[in-house]
């Protein structure tokens, strides 16, 4: 069951904000929370910077917390507040304890969680774990896509036969995740979504959680989707 929150009883703040963008197709839909006051306050504590941007919208904001399977621990806390011009997005990995800012994640804020978790990846988590810490790193300007429905197509690939031809052309190139063992942990083929064009990438990932992209290759450019560039 979703519960939104609609109000919050203290500061919330944020180092840095990205303007929210719709969760990707096929994704796991993240259960709405309420954040409570100890939650506020361990995000508060490493991200204090937009605490007014948060207080004078809390009846725009909404929490989210999604559990990932890789991690025994730490959960992802998503904040949204919705201003009148934009939405902006600040994500948080939240343990009860402690949280870490992931906005905007980078490598080596994921690295500081994985630390904390003393992680050690098993090969089913590998396509989970690739998948959040590419989308979440980059300014989210990556995407991992399997198949036609993680991407989203322009409206008029429905009636251009142009570009239901660019379309199906694109989606040929899609495929899951693709997970071998590697010597130093594991590699892991997929395609990547930057923009409006896709790539085939080659990652090696580490039983630690650390990713190195070993080889990327355009296989589509000029896709039929929306873009900002």
């Amino acid at each position: 069951m979703h519960r939104i929150l609609v109000a919050a009883l203290w500061v919330l703040s944020a180092t840095h904000c990205d303007t929210a963008r719709p969760s990707k197709a096929g994704s796991l839909e993240e259960p709405k929370v309420n954040a409570d006051a100890q939650t506020l306050q361990r995000i508060e504590q490493v991200d204090p910077v937009h605490a007014g941007t948060i207080k004078e919208n809390l009846a725009a904001t909404t929490f989210t917390r999604q559990p990932l399977g890789f991690y025994k621990r730490f959960q992802l806390v998503t904040v949204e507040v919705r201003l009148p011009h934009r939405a902006l997005r600040f994500k948080y990995a939240d343990d009860g304890k402690s949280a870490v800012n992931l906005t905007p994640a980078t490598p080596e804020a994921l690295y500081k969680v994985n630390q904390e978790e003393a992680l050690t990846l098993e090969a089913a988590e590998i396509p989970a774990y690739l998948r959040f810490f590419v989308e979440n790193t980059e300014g989210g300007k990556r995407r991992l896509v399997e198949r036609a429905e993680d991407v989203q197509w322009l409206p008029a690939t429905n009636t251009d036969p142009t570009l239901t031809a660019q379309k199906d052309a694109a989606a040929a190139k899609l495929h899951p995740i693709q997970v071998t063992d590697g010597e130093e942990g594991f590699k892991a083929s997929a395609v990547v979504l930057v923009g409006n064009q896709l790539l085939a990438c080659d990652f090696v990932i580490r039983k630690s959680g650390k990713v190195q992209l070993a080889k990327q290759q355009a296989v589509a450019d000029a896709l039929p989707v929306p873009f900002a560039r």
